[in-house]
């Protein structure tokens, strides 16, 4: 019997396993097998107005779009000596997501700090958490701007 392996953290013991808060003998086998997770159901409610506005602007300029304001993004960070990019430059090896350090600050205290100036961004849920932006379709140049000035003023 070949043995299956999970793609969609439980959120449980399974997921505590995989950010180091728990060991393999601590967590029952059964929860390795759930299927687990949660349904985001206002994102798929969301994906026919996403599909027909992609396809309305063209899928190459929206994936364009993305692209451009994510090298911004990783060019704007990468010039600064307090921050270290993690996302290689280009996009050959990188589409939507920028993740960095800021030097002698957790993720998670990035975060907060952004959220407070009225920025959304997140942290990645793993063992070593990093910072990232999102930027996207909707998002402006001054708005990418804004963030790395924020980010700037951390040093």
């Amino acid at each position: 019997m070949a043995q299956s392996e999970p793609v969609i953290p439980s959120f449980s013991g399974s997921y505590d396993l995989c950010l180091g808060g728990m060991t393999q003998d601590q967590v029952p086998l059964g929860e390795h097998m759930s299927p687990g997770g949660f349904h985001s159901f206002e994102h798929r409610w969301a994906l026919p107005e996403a599909f027909k506005l992609h396809l309305q602007l063209g899928k190459a300029n929206v994936q364009k779009r993305i692209h451009q304001l994510n090298e911004q993004t990783k060019q704007g960070l990468s010039k600064m000596p307090h921050a270290t990019l993690y996302t290689p430059p280009g996009s050959a090896l990188s589409s939507g997501l920028t993740c960095f350090d800021v030097k002698g600050m957790k993720a998670a205290s990035v975060v907060e700090k952004m959220h407070q100036k009225g920025i959304i961004m997140s942290n990645t849920p793993y063992r070593v958490s990093y910072a990232r932006f999102a930027p996207s379709l909707l998002n402006t140049e001054q708005e990418i701007e804004l963030a790395l000035s924020q980010i700037q003023a951390m040093a």
